[in-house]
């Protein structure tokens, strides 16, 4: 590190404890996926991409975009991989309870039209028993 930003260090790290005195929790936290993209928006363009423009985006407070471009965590290849498959086996399953359920649906009105007769209603009908 310069000796820049060793000097700055002790004299931000007050307001921290000021600013945040139980710690930091920000209200608002965002996905793995949703920090990947705020950093590769900031790493594609730094002047227009800027701290306060990427909070307002995001809608996130501006020290929890400083926290996040700061830091470089990356999650492992087979966690990663994992979250992946499981991603797509919900995918998947979605899917198919919306062709489930709609096929439930068209089911229901092709019965409805079957049991009506036109001119008639069901209270009209004569049943033998």
């Amino acid at each position: 590190m310069s000796t820049c930003l060793l000097a700055a260090v002790p004299k931000f790290a007050p307001f921290i404890r000021e600013e945040f005195p139980d710690g930091w929790n920000p209200p608002r936290k965002l996905s793995r996926e949703a920090m990947e993209g705020l950093r590769q928006l900031y790493h594609l363009d730094k002047t227009k991409f800027t701290t306060p423009v990427l909070a307002e985006k995001f809608k996130i407070s501006p020290e929890a975009v400083r926290r996040i471009l700061k830091s470089r965590w990356e999650q492992p290849k087979e966690k990663r991989a994992k979250e992946a498959e499981k991603n797509r086996q919900h995918m998947l399953l979605n899917r198919l309870r919306d062709k489930l359920r709609e096929r439930k649906e068209v089911e229901e009105i092709l019965q409805a039209k079957r049991g009506r007769t036109w001119g008639v209603d069901n209270k009209d009908k004569l049943t033998f028993e």
